[in-house]
């Protein structure tokens, strides 16, 4: 049954690949299913690295390239199969194309995706003509949050 479920998500992805202008490679197929390993972990926090989806494509396909990982992800952001999200430290690829925003957190860096629809709303009913948002919310995540602060900070 496993690799009936497979069989079809490949073809499923193969497809979306063709729609795209794109071959449905064995490296391409290695390092879409990062995001949807890391997606299926948690769903809000897809966002991976350039370096990051290297090191576990590997795992999946030892003979993958740095290179071919960079130029794959380019191609598949490129494609609007994946989004990217451009802050402080290495750009970040979603795998999330939905419009939404995120939030940062400013001591551990982790990006979590938020939904800021009153904002477009609020543009939109005085007249603006919204056609892309990029809100990024930077702050402290719960965990951050919760540590106690260095002593003089």
């Amino acid at each position: 049954m496993a690799s009936h479920s497979t069989t079809t998500a490949d073809l499923g992805f193969a497809q979306m690949l063709r729609a795209h202008g794109l071959r449905a490679t064995a490296q391409r197929r290695a390092i879409y299913s990062v995001f949807a390993d890391a997606a299926r972990a948690d769903a809000s926090n897809a966002h991976l690295s350039a370096e990051e989806v290297f090191q576990q494509a590997r795992v999946q396909l030892p003979e993958l390239s740095r290179a071919t990982v960079y130029n794959a992800l380019g191609e598949l952001a490129e494609a609007g199969l994946l989004g990217l999200v451009e802050g402080p430290g290495p750009r970040r690829f979603d795998a999330n194309v939905s419009a939404h925003h995120h939030f940062r957190c400013r001591i551990c860096q982790e990006l979590q995706d938020v939904e800021l629809d009153s904002v477009e709303v609020t543009l939109r009913e005085r007249g603006f003509q919204v056609e892309s948002s990029h809100v990024m919310l930077e702050g402290l995540c719960p965990g951050c949050a919760a540590r106690p602060s260095p002593a003089g900070a």
